[in-house]
């Protein structure tokens, strides 16, 4: 079996429930934990994480949404993305100033400037990039932090789009997303 790489939210890590939640559906799923507050970090971590991986799926929840659709995209991978984050340049302007890490407790501060990097991370996709095929986006309607339509305008029409009724932000139906990352781990 291929690698399978989750890419959490801002300030999350793999001490999350759902980090937890689906590395007991896939054992052997590597959680990234990388700086969540400093895109040009994040890169380079991710980066070096997802390079050394065998074609690695990347599933990735809001933030880790974006970052899994930019590495898919560049590297010509597949990407499951839950509630996905496509602006956290916009998206994130709520948190900037001191911030404080969900499960860490470490604190730093956020920037607009750290915000502002963001869409330089937007890449042309890799030739064999298809996102119909390698692209995946659950989103559940009931968001409040993330609008679904955010995913309707990026992905309607040029991914697998599958809006879900109810939910949260966190992702309420794991089930449903365990299923897709099944379907996707299967059609490789």
């Amino acid at each position: 079996m291929h690698a399978l790489i989750y890419l959490p939210g801002f300030n999350s890590g793999p001490q999350s429930e759902k980090s937890q939640q689906l590395q007991m559906a896939f054992p052997g799923l590597q959680v990234a934990h990388y700086d969540s507050w400093h895109p040009q970090q994040a890169y380079l971590q991710l980066d070096t994480l997802i390079q050394a991986a065998d074609d690695p799926l990347l599933i990735g929840s809001s933030l880790g949404g974006f970052w899994a659709y930019q590495f898919a995209s560049r590297l010509g991978l597949r990407c499951v993305l839950l509630n996905p984050c496509m602006h956290p340049e916009r998206s994130l302007r709520y948190a900037v100033g001191k911030v404080t890490h969900y499960y860490s407790g470490e604190t730093g501060v956020m920037t607009d400037a750290d915000l502002d990097q963001y869409p330089t991370y937007r890449v042309a996709p890799h030739p064999r990039f298809d996102p119909m095929q390698h692209c995946t986006v659950l989103h559940e309607q009931g968001d409040e932090t993330i609008p679904c339509q955010e995913s309707v305008d990026n992905f309607s029409g040029r991914a697998r789009l599958r809006l879900i009724a109810g939910g949260h932000h966190r992702f309420a139906r794991l089930d449903i997303a365990i299923t897709e990352i099944r379907a996707s781990c299967a059609s490789r």
